[in-house]
């Protein structure tokens, strides 16, 4: 009976939001809007005068249009991947962000990584059932099926914006979301959440 009322006193708080829903736009509606944009981004070529510097200086450019100042395009040369390409998105389920595009110099592999505005606008269910908004500290990893291809997700809240990564699989978008934000101990954060649904 003590060991009831204990794990009672741990969970109920929490069993207790199950079901409630919330105002705001699930988050499975910006992952329909932002595969229909990747899809159709246009071809980049690299040629002798692809300059990098001047991509992460214009890529800046359209973060601080559609997200204010102070945040720059994450640098993912460690995980062997290049800026290539930006472009705003005026119409991401109801908000505004800006698609980055990498790609590896080795395998021409393409990683989207998306950083969208309004973060806490989008809801998920949490690994308890409990539905939340995205709120800065959330982590949401899934596997989700592109056609006949089977795609890694990693949506990261991150101080009023989400951070969208779209990748050739699951490992591959862990490992890049680590290296945009380094994960939590579990004692760090009550938010962190790998096994969310999107809705």
């Amino acid at each position: 009976m003590v060991a009831a009322a204990i794990l009672f006193g741990i969970y109920g708080p929490r069993m207790q939001q199950r079901g409630i829903p919330l105002d705001g736009t699930p988050l499975a509606d910006l992952l329909q809007a932002i595969s229909r944009s990747a899809t159709t981004s246009p071809p980049i070529r690299l040629d002798e005068s692809f300059d990098p510097l001047e991509q992460t200086r214009e890529a800046t450019r359209d973060l601080t249009e559609v997200l204010g100042p102070g945040i720059e395009p994450p640098v993912l040369e460690e995980v062997g991947l290049t800026l290539v390409g930006s472009a705003i998105e005026r119409n991401l389920a109801g908000t505004s962000g800006v698609q980055l595009i990498y790609e590896s110099r080795k395998s021409g592999e393409r990683v989207f990584i998306f950083e969208v505005a309004d973060a806490a606008r989008f809801t998920h269910f949490d690994p308890l059932g409990r539905h939340l908004p995205l709120l800065p500290g959330a982590r949401v990893v899934e596997e989700i099926e592109q056609g006949t291809e089977r795609l890694g997700l990693a949506i990261l809240g991150i101080d009023g914006h989400a951070t969208v990564i779209i990748a050739i699989n699951l490992e591959k978008a862990v490992l890049i979301a680590d290296v945009v934000r380094p994960v939590l101990a579990p004692a760090d954060s009550d938010s962190e959440s790998s096994a969310g649904g999107l809705s």
